[in-house]
């Protein structure tokens, strides 16, 4: 009976590991979530807990503005942890920002935020504004699919509390 009691807890701590921290995370943000700024040079700044990694392909933005439109679509210029980017807004309202970068593990993270612009000066954006010479090449998806492994993790679940069962089972001895 020992044995069995020491079978069923070592079967409980492999059925419920402690969370994996492998993926890296967006720590700061500016403009941070709803905030409101004047119009004109806008710096966007992502800031996340480690470096990046420094590929155009990966490190990706798209700005949307007031009525929809997109603003820039590109690549997310990275610097150590921040990635960096900075819009010439003049349209007052709501701007969407998604953006995907990867980080050292070279895993996929990605996100979207919302922020104001107010123009109370008349400002008026420059259209030869000098974006990035990626500017165009990107469309973020914003639906990300569970990864198999969520998948995997569900069955094994399954697959040990079956033989955790089948275990400690009574046995019928004739």
């Amino acid at each position: 009976m020992k044995h069995k009691l020491w079978a069923l807890a070592i079967a409980l701590l492999m059925a419920f590991p402690l969370p994996a921290k492998a993926h890296d995370q967006l720590v700061d943000q500016s403009p941070s979530e709803g905030e409101t700024v004047s119009a004109g040079v806008v710096e966007l700044t992502l800031t996340f807990n480690n470096e990046l990694l420094e590929i155009e392909s990966g490190n990706e933005i798209v700005v949307t503005g007031p009525s929809g439109e997109v603003v820039y679509a590109g690549c997310l210029p990275t610097l150590g942890r921040d990635g960096r980017i900075s819009l010439d807004l003049d349209a007052a309202g709501d701007y969407g920002v998604s953006w995907r970068v990867v980080s050292q593990d070279g895993h996929p993270i990605s996100d979207s935020f919302e922020f104001s612009i107010v123009n109370e000066t008349g400002y008026v954006a420059d259209p030869d504004f000098g974006y990035p010479a990626c500017a165009g090449e990107v469309e973020l998806e914003t639906q990300e699919q569970p990864e198999i492994g969520y998948w995997l993790l569900w069955l094994s679940l399954g697959l040990v509390a079956a033989g955790v069962f089948f275990f400690l089972r009574p046995k019928n001895k004739p």
